[in-house]
């Protein structure tokens, strides 16, 4: 698919290499994107490297979140299934064609799904064990992930919630200093936004993605009207002004249009819902013969296809179990509760943009994996149960 000759640069590609830029030029923060992922991938700015090099690093840490997280994937599995099996199931993983082709992009799913399998990895320790140790660390890693992903954020509190009087009662381990490190982290994203943009927050995104995306296509939905981001008029509109007063023109669109337009607004989440599941991973449908190959265009046409269809299994079969685990695992392996939060909350918060392809959802593709495999085991050890 010569991936390395496309030297296609998206729009947010380039927002994360400014953003390490400014951390590491400036220290400043970005007005979209927390220093997460500027602090891992500008670290060639730290030994004077250009804005090319920045690309070319990205990749190296992409591919090792990528190796990483199939690693823990597997670790998952292992303990549910014969090795073997396991290793099938951990190689379902390596065939999602959007996991592999974000790699060769500046974006932060990779990284993300690294450190949400991070996160879980250790969340299972602790709910075998018991040990505050564990608990510290997954939780320190949630906090910095919430640095790449702002939309995390709401998750994160329900996670504090739920382990509140744990963390309350063992705030004086040694081991906390992990989520107080990640805590200051937080507080200087804030803190520094404040004085760099005029408000305590992670990001802007959350404002304007949903001013440019949900809201606009509710808005012209009410107008009869077709919803084109590449000559979305409200964008355009609202680049003209402040950070901070876009955030209270979003705000005060929301309000209004939950009050007189809530028909069109579901509409709206629901078709940026659909085309986020059913849509192949952008690199593919963007993806140029630069070497002019006879085979390249047929190529693209089934590896396009064949990304559509993952996607949409993986998001349906995803949300199935999510919802089948969520009640299932209430009482008891509460992990499984949790990893299933995590999937319907990421299927949720992804109706509020569209035209992204796979990239919502393919952070919580593992997850389903373990899931599948999960409700595998429990079928085989029934039927086992059964005829024995």
């Amino acid at each position: 698919m010569q991936i390395k000759n496309q030297n296609n640069i998206c729009n947010d590609c380039d927002n994360y290499r400014e953003s390490a830029s400014y951390l590491y030029h400036n220290f400043k923060t970005h007005y979209f994107r927390p220093i997460g992922m500027a602090i891992i991938t500008g670290l060639p700015y730290l030994f004077g490297y250009s804005d090319a090099a920045i690309y070319q690093f990205s990749l190296v840490i992409n591919i090792m979140a990528w190796l990483g997280t199939a690693l823990l994937l597997f670790g998952f599995l292992k303990k549910q299934l014969p090795i073997n099996k396991a290793l099938l199931w951990t190689i379902l993983f390596y065939a999602i064609l959007g996991s592999v082709f974000i790699n060769f992009q500046l974006l932060t799913e990779s990284i993300y799904t690294f450190l949400m399998m991070t996160v879980f990895y250790f969340l299972e320790k602790y709910f075998k064990n018991k040990s505050f140790y564990f608990l510290s660390i997954a939780i320190s890693i949630l906090l910095f992930a919430m640095l790449i992903k702002p939309s995390l954020k709401f998750l994160t509190l329900l996670f504090f919630i739920y382990f509140g009087k744990t963390l309350v009662k063992n705030y004086k381990t040694k081991s906390s200093i992990l989520i107080y490190i990640s805590i200051l982290l937080v507080a200087f994203q804030n803190i520094k936004m404040k004085a760099d943009y005029g408000n305590y927050t992670l990001s802007y995104t959350d404002s304007v993605t949903y001013y440019n995306y949900l809201g606009s296509k509710a808005f012209l939905y009410k107008t009869n009207d077709t919803f084109n981001q590449n000559n979305n008029k409200r964008a355009k509109f609202l680049e003209k002004h402040s950070y901070p007063e876009q955030r209270e023109i979003a705000t005060k669109d929301l309000l209004s249009q939950i009050s007189n337009n809530k028909f069109n607004l579901i509409k709206a989440y629901i078709s940026n819902f659909s085309e986020n599941t059913k849509t192949p991973t952008s690199a593919i449908e963007t993806a140029k013969n630069l070497n002019h190959k006879n085979y390249y265009n047929g190529l693209k046409k089934w590896l396009a296809i064949l990304s559509k269809y993952q996607n949409r299994f993986f998001t349906i079969v995803g949300f199935i179990l999510a919802l089948y685990y969520l009640f299932k695992s209430y009482q008891q392996e509460f992990l499984y509760c949790l990893i299933s939060l995590y999937i319907l909350y990421t299927i949720g918060i992804s109706g509020v943009s569209c035209g992204q392809g796979d990239r919502f959802h393919i952070v919580f593709f593992p997850f389903v994996i373990i899931l599948m495999a999960r409700l595998y085991n429990e079928k085989n050890r029934d039927l086992f149960s059964k005829k024995t």
